[in-house]
């Protein structure tokens, strides 16, 4: 399997990654990839495309299998992909509740996308919304399951920056208040250094750099360090 599920506890990490392994054939993805991260702390990972990122959140979601390693996680995470994904013949409330195993989904639906700013278009339909307040409904639906691991898949991506902005500051508010551990995979330097407390950089199938920006030992880290570390020449960027 997988992901190996353990009990839920106040201490237990969000998700603990050993020597993960993953192969299309004789390609192989990811290897000897560790990873931990805790419940309430935001990680981004950066890298080329091709390096591995999608494969690796694609395995953390228990949506690809692994072919050597362990993936342990309390509980299944929730995921918000780029593309927001909502089933266009359900309202909204219904998109957010899907799967929701749970007596009063209406209110629970209600909840959540009133924490994204969306408590008055509960029966609207997703062909009514902007992009972003689409992904604002993919994050309710994904919140509303009270994850402990919340997966980002380059959510923002399509947003034009102000949008993205504003869904940076609403992912951030979310964040505090549900405390799932987060990975989020971007190809943007400028929103990790904003979203993250740590930064990672996979390379050919590894973690090959990583950088503390939030909490304990934590330092800024420059704009152009971080894109030389992607291979992007960058003496012309300030920090």
């Amino acid at each position: 399997m997988t992901l190996h599920v353990v009990p839920s506890s106040t201490v237990a990490p969000a998700v603990v990654v050993t020597n993960l392994r993953r192969a299309y054939g004789n390609r192989v993805v990811i290897e000897n990839l560790n990873l931990r991260i805790e419940r309430g702390e935001f990680v981004a990972l950066l890298g080329e495309s091709g390096c591995g990122k999608t494969t690796l959140l694609r395995a953390l979601a228990g949506l690809d299998s692994i072919d050597g390693g362990r993936i342990v996680a309390p509980r299944r995470p929730a995921v918000v992909f780029q593309e927001h994904r909502l089933l266009p013949w359900d309202n909204l409330w219904r998109n957010v509740s899907l799967g929701l195993q749970v007596n009063d989904p209406r209110e629970r639906a209600a909840a959540a996308l009133a924490e994204v700013g969306l408590g008055d278009r509960l029966d609207d339909w997703p062909r009514n919304l902007s992009g972003g307040q689409a992904q604002r409904v993919a994050l309710a639906r994904a919140l509303v399951q009270q994850p402990e691991l919340l997966l980002l898949d380059e959510p923002f991506a399509a947003l034009d920056a102000l949008t993205r902005i504003r869904m940076h500051d609403l992912v951030r508010e979310l964040v505090a208040s549900h405390r799932p551990g987060v990975l989020l995979v971007t190809h943007d330097v400028d929103e990790a250094i904003a979203l993250a407390d740590r930064i990672l950089v996979m390379r050919e199938g590894r973690i090959a750099f990583e950088h503390r920006t939030k909490g304990h030992g934590a330092s800024r880290i420059a704009r152009a360090e971080l894109l030389t570390e992607l291979g992007v020449v960058a003496s012309h960027h300030t920090a």
